[in-house]
Order: structure tokens, then C-alpha cells, then sequence
């Protein structure tokens, strides 16, 4: 993000005002000097830039000072209304157009976020509701005071501190305030960029190599080295290097915590306070340092104060030249435009048709669509929801039970009443199409993103009874009700996504199979292919079957693993395939029904012993009236033992997946034992959300509330 404007209401030094910093065509001044003869009303102008940009608003009075200095007036609270300009997280882009936004900070010394209809003069700008804490990489945030102070071993790397964002600003606030452990961040650096080739990582400590030569003529060249001994670098620098690296440091370290995927974090926009540093740089240095920051930080908005000192008396004067580019759109879009809820303007006999969660493309919509286009109707597809009063007709298919899917639905039975049809699993599992339009062929014009790809059934149902499966209910025996001609359009389409329940239970599945080999058919097997039908013959003839995933960008099995029934017997049918180590063997499992969790682990520990194979996670959703979860018994004495070994198990990909099975896992331990698994915890935020693990920590798995 980059700050334009801040407006301030009952602020101790500065009163009522507003502070614009400098722009020219170009953009905005990358380097803004605040320059008053008070040197006090230029730092607090600063700590109300850090609060209004920090991002964590709600959590604003975890700062290590009294916020309610910072108010003219005790018993008002201090206002402070932002206009600023947003960055695309993952690629670092600045984009506009300027937006608005605002915060309390309340006579008690909480922060607030301040509503659009509070805003005293609202710009013809868009409005953006701050959150209570935004992700760290939105708002990028960096501020120093005069006094800094680093710790000494003592600094925690792995995110336990739920407030660790606020310690980009902390130093601002307090002189006791610590700062990044300078040599730790440096040793973390190099074990991760030159002993593991990691390529964030490296691309940090290079800037850091070239930059500190550059402009300290500090000998760094050994720094690549894998046996560098960093600690006695650090303990060789003059103590006024080391006091002028603790900022640049600091930043670094919380850039790289906050943009994990991005090439060089250094390189993202954000904003750097810095009040007084001529307080601790020596005049010489001072010029050189400006300098390094810059060539640093590329992207970096600076706003310093330096009391008493004019913007052209800064050394190094260029750098206050320089702008931030980047092309502004001149017109804004509307504020008020929710666009889930805008209206469309529908012609006569227009049919609504609303894909309430759909993953896939819903062939019942497709045939719906094809039956009211064919007697002269209009055909709009929406997604999730629409609201269409004067829509002719309105079909909704809901396929999964989810809180979320259950809600719209709701709604939308609110809005329409009668005049809303409601289908799909989600929702009724006995309601079928009637059959003029269940034989009706689908319209792929619905769904463009098909492209070349076919999607229906060639059989349905499955002679199992599965206690949590519906489609014993729902579809009965095996029985086909298609066939790949018409499933293909007469041979025009070559990629064939199948949704069979279970096609190897038809008795003349291997006359399927050939039909597709014969045709040279790609297909996904999208609902999994059961292998304890399987026998040499099933597995000769699937394996002719180029199988894909649905996108078809690549060749994958898909198998499913519910339960440790015969595992031995379904490993002698999975050699069947001479399935490779490299090759792609997907199994479904489902978690969170009625297995133990010695179960899972077996199950888990099984599909990582098969060459090729690798797990995909479910939790399972009962259905309306179905069966519950049976997990009254699914720990026992040894469940720290076989968590410990489950977080061991690291299969070759789809460990994503995995997570969310680690993380439901993590929160029934703390439901059951009031505690957490800490090794569990470890893992789940070993890569993904980081930023998350100190509150993740701090509410028990989210199984108790959040103390502000």
C-alpha cells in the first residue's frame, strides 16, 4: 500500500488537520521529510500513520504504550481517516484506483474501525472498511523510533506471539521496544538460501551482499559461503554498522515472514516511518544510508521526520526527487455496488438458472437449460445466488449440505417463495428430474469453460450400502443410462468427465472400458473407480485409458480408501497396475465418520507404501437424516504416540490436502484434552499461514475465544 492523505480529529500534538504528503506527475514522492520546529508533533504525525496502516485496527492497544496520550481531548475519540492505494498481495503491483478508509482510537484506547457513514467529508473515492487484522502482506508496514534495540537470542521465529504483526511498529512506539535479532535472522538466511537453495531466501541475502557493499564498503563477499560464520562477522562490525542495519534488518525479516511465495520480498511496496534517524546516524553516514535504503527497498514509500532540517538540505537530496510510478485511473469505481446483488435487466420468459455450489459444471442445469431454450425461452445461468423478481421461472441445485450452500438457499426460498424450484443432493435426494428432461441432451453453452470436454453418466448408482454413502438411496443398484456415443455427442468430444458412482460394479464395465480405449477416449473418473472390483482384466483395460484429472492437464488414477477393510488384498489388486514411483495414484479418503485415529494412520501409512500413490482428504458431511459422526472412541493412550508418527508420514504431493485433516485433527485433541499437540501444530503451519500460528495458539485451535 501507499498513503496519499491522513486526516486526524482530537490528536494530543497536531489537534484537527490533515497531512498530504507531496506528489508530482509521475506519482507520489517516494521520500517525504516531515520538517516542524516541534519534533514531538512530526513523531506523532508518524505513530498516526503506523496506527491507520498497520492493519491490525481492533488490536491496536497491544502496542507497548498508552494510546490515550495520543488524545487532545480524554474523554473523545481521536479520528483518523485514510486515503491510500492498494497492491496486488502475490505479484506486488500497486493498483488504483485511491481508496478510503478510517479508524477510532476510543477514549479507553482500543482501536475501532470507523464506518463510511462517520467519515466527516467522504471523497469521491471508493470505501474500504478496514479489517480487525489483515493479512500481513496487505498492509506492509514498517516504523522506527529514535531508539533501537534488537534482541539477543531471545527472538521468536516461529510466529508464537499472536500479535507479531504489531512488532513491525512497535520501536515507534516504545524505546524498549526490540527489533529483529540481527545475527539469528542472518544465520536463518543463509542455512535457508545457501545450504537448502531456497530461492526467496537467496534472492534477500544477495540484495543484502550487494547493497552493503555498495554503499557501507562492507566486505560481504564471503557471504555465500556454506561454512560463513556469521556470528563473528557481526561481532567484527563497528557498533555504529550494526546500530544502522537494525531497521533494515527488522524490515527484511518481516517481509520475508509475510511473502512467502514472492521472489524477492525486498522488491513489494509498502511504507517505512522513520522518526529522527539523524538521532542515531552519524552526519557522515547519514547520505550513504539514505542511499542503501533506497537501492534496499525499490518499492518502498519513506516518510522520515528531521526537525529543524529543510527537504533541500536533506544529504543526498536526489533520493527526495524520486517517485513512485505507477499509472492511476482516473475514475473511481462505484462505492456502493455490491456485485452479487446487482440487478440484471432480464427479458420476457427469461429462466434463472443458480449453481448454488457447484464445483463441477451441474448436468441437471445443463438439461434444464437445454429443455426451456428448446420452447423458446431465455436461459441465465447465475452463481450462488440471484435475486430476479422478474424472472419467469427460478431452478436451484444445491449439491453438498453445507451451512454455507443450506443459507443461500434459504434465502432464496425468502425472495422467490413459490415460484422457486429447489434440486440437487444438497437438498432433496428422492427429487428428480422429471424424464422429458432427463433424457434431454445438455446445453454446454451453459458452461463454456468445457471447452472440448464432455461431462454425464454412463452408469448410476452402486450395489454396496455404505452407511454414509446416499447413493444407495439416492440411485439404488447399478444400472447404465447412457451410452459414450450420446455422453460425446457422437464422437466429437475426446475428453470424457464421468460422474458414475461406482462404474466397476456394472456387470459389463469391461465392455465400457473398451469402448473407450476403442474410441481413444481421455477420461476422468471423477467419483473414483472402487479398487476392490478390480481383477487383472479391469486393471489391463484401465490402464489403456489415458485417466486424467478433471482440468485434463494431466494423467492421474483416482482411487478411494474409507476404511482399513482388506488392505492386503487391495494391495495385491493395486500391483496389478505396475503403477510407477513418479506416476500419479490419487485415493479419496474420508476422515471424520467412524474411523479411529489409529485407523487413519494405518490407512495413511498404507497409501504412502504404494509406489505412485498419494492421498486426497474428505471430511465427512452427513446429509439431512443421515448417519452422524462415531468418534466417541477415536482416541485412545496412545494418541500423542500416533499423532507424532502420522505427522511423519510426507507423501510426494497433495500434502495441502492434508492439512485440513491435520487441522480438524488438532482441534478435537484440544476439545477432548484441553490442550494442544504442539508437534500438530508444527506441522500445520509449517509452510501455509504462518502469520496465523500465535492465534492459532493463543484460542486453542479456535475452540475458545481471542483475549484483546
Amino acid at each position: 500500500m501507499y498513503v496519499y492523505q491522513i486526516k486526524f480529529c482530537n490528536a494530543a500534538k497536531n489537534g484537527t488537520g490533515v497531512l498530504s504528503l507531496r506528489r508530482d506527475k509521475k506519482g507520489l514522492k517516494k521520500w517525504q521529510i516531515l520538517n516542524s520546529p516541534d519534533a514531538g508533533s512530526d513523531s506523532e504525525l508518524l505513530k498516526l500513520l503506523a496506527l491507520a496502516c498497520s492493519g491490525c485496527v481492533e488490536y491496536v492497544n497491544h502496542l507497548p504504550c498508552d494510546l490515550q496520550k495520543l488524545l487532545k481531548e480524554q474523554k473523545q475519540s481521536l479520528q483518523l481517516e485514510l486515503i491510500w492505494v492498494e497492491h496486488m498481495a502475490r505479484k506486488g503491483i500497486v493498483v488504483s484506483p485511491r481508496k478510503q478508509s478510517g479508524l477510532l482510537i476510543t477514549p479507553q484506547g482500543r482501536g475501532k474501525r470507523l464506518l463510511k457513514k462517520d467519515i466527516g467529508h467522504p471523497l469521491q473515492v471508493a470505501y474500504s472498511s478496514f479489517s480487525k487484522w489483515s493479512p500481513p502482506a496487505k498492509h506492509p508496514v514498517f516504523a522506527y523510533g529514535t531508539s533501537l534495540t534488537s534482541h539477543k537470542g531471545s527472538d521468536d521465529f516461529d510466529f508464537g506471539d499472536p500479535f507479531y504483526q504489531l512488532r513491525r511498529i512497535h520501536s515507534l512506539f516504545s524505546h524498549k521496544a526490540l527489533l529483529t535479532d540481527p545475527l539469528a535472522f542472518l544465520n536463518n538466511l543463509h542455512y535457508r538460501a545457501v545450504l537448502h537453495k531456497r530461492y526467496m531466501p537467496d534472492q534477500i541475502l544477495q540484495s543484502l551482499q550487494h547493497a552493503l557493499h555498495d554503499h557501507l564498503d562492507l566486505d560481504t563477499s564471503r557471504w555465500m559461503d556454506k561454512d560463513f560464520d556469521f556470528s563473528r562477522y557481526w561481532k567484527n562490525l563497528p557498533a555504529e554498522h550494526q546500530l544502522l542495519l537494525l531497521p533494515l534488518l527488522d524490515a527484511a525479516r518481516h517481509l520475508h515472514d509475510a511473502l512467502p511465495s514472492h521472489p524477492n520480498p525486498l522488491h513489494f511496496p509498502g511504507i517505512m516511518l522513520l522518526d529522527r534517524p539523524d538521532v542515531y546516524c552519524p552526519p557522515d553516514l547519514f547520505a550513504t544510508w539514505l542511499s542503501l535504503l533506497d537501492q534496499l527497498f525499490p518499492a518502498m514509500q519513506f516518510i522520515i521526520s528531521l526537525s529543524g532540517i529543510r527537504p533541500e538540505q536533506v544529504p543526498g537530496e536526489k533520493l527526495v526527487q524520486k517517485s513512485l510510478q505507477f499509472q492511476e485511473s482516473t475514475k473511481p469505481p462505484p462505492c456502493d455496488q455490491d456485485p452479487s446483488k446487482k440487478h440484471t435487466a432480464l427479458p420476457a420468459k427469461a429462466i434463472v438458472l443458480i449453481d448454488v455450489d457447484g464445483r463441477l459444471p451441474n448436468l441437471a442445469l445443463m438439461k434444464l437449460g437445454r429443455y426451456y431454450k428448446q420452447k423458446g425461452h431465455d436461459i441465465w445461468l447465475m452463481k450462488k445466488e440471484a435475486y430476479e423478481a422478474k424472472a419467469e421461472a427460478v431452478f436451484a441445485s444445491s449439491v453438498f449440505p453445507f451451512p454455507a450452500s443450506q443459507k443461500r438457499v434459504q434465502q432464496l426460498r425468502a425472495f422467490y417463495g413459490d415460484a422457486l424450484h429447489c434440486g440437487g443432493s444438497g437438498i432433496d435426494i428422492h427429487k428428480r428430474l422429471p424424464p422429458e428432461i432427463e433424457e434431454t441432451e445438455p446445453d454446454y453453452e451453459l458452461y463454456p469453460d468445457l471447452g472440448d470436454r464432455s461431462i454425464g453418466f454412463l452408469t448410476r448408482g452402486c450395489p454396496f450400502h455404505c452407511s454414509f454413502c446416499i447413493v444407495p438411496i439416492k440411485e439404488g443398484n447399478s444400472r447404465q443410462v447412457s451410452d459414450i456415443e450420446a455422453l460425446t455427442m457422437g464422437g466429437r468430444k475426446k475428453k470424457l468427465i464421468l460422474l458414475d458412482d461406482n462404474i466397476l460394479a456394472h456387470p459389463k464395465s469391461n465392455e465400457l472400458l473398451k469402448e473407450m480405449i476403442t474410441k481413444t477416449l481421455r477420461v476422468n473418473f471423477n467419483q473414483t473407480l472402487d479398487l476392490s472390483l478390480v481383477d487383472k482384466e479391469k486393471a489391463r483395460l484401465i490402464r489403456a485409458i489415458p485417466c486424467s484429472n478433471v482440468k485434463f492437464t494431466r494423467t492421474v488414477y483416482h482411487f478411494s480408501l474409507n476404511d482399513t477393510r482388506n488392505l492386503e488384498d487391495l494391495r495385491k489388486k493395486y500391483e496389478l497396475f505396475d503403477f510407477g514411483a513418479k506416476e500419479n495414484v490419487e485415493f479419496i479418503c474420508m476422515y471424520g465418520y467412524n474411523t479411529t485415529l489409529a485407523q487413519d494412520l494405518e490407512r495413511f501409512r498404507f497409501l504412502r507404501s504404494l509406489p505412485g500413490a498419494y492421498v486426497f482428504v474428505q471430511e465427512y458431511q452427513p446429509i439431512s437424516g443421515g448417519p452422524t459422526p462415531q468418534l466417541d472412541h477415536f482416541f485412545d493412550g496412545q494418541a500423542d504416540r500416533y499423532i507424532d508418527e502420522l505427522t511423519r508420514i510426507c507423501f510426494p504431493q497433495s500434502m495441502k490436502s492434508m492439512e485440513n485433516y491435520f487441522r480438524w485433527l488438532s482441534k478435537l485433541y484440544a476439545k477432548r484434552f484441553g490442550t494442544l499437540h504442539m508437534g500438530l501444530v508444527d506441522t500445520i503451519f509449517r509452510y501455509n499461514k504462518r502469520y496465523k500460528r500465535g492465534r492459532y495458539i493463543a484460542t486453542l485451535a479456535g475452540t475458545k475465544g481471542f483475549v484483546t
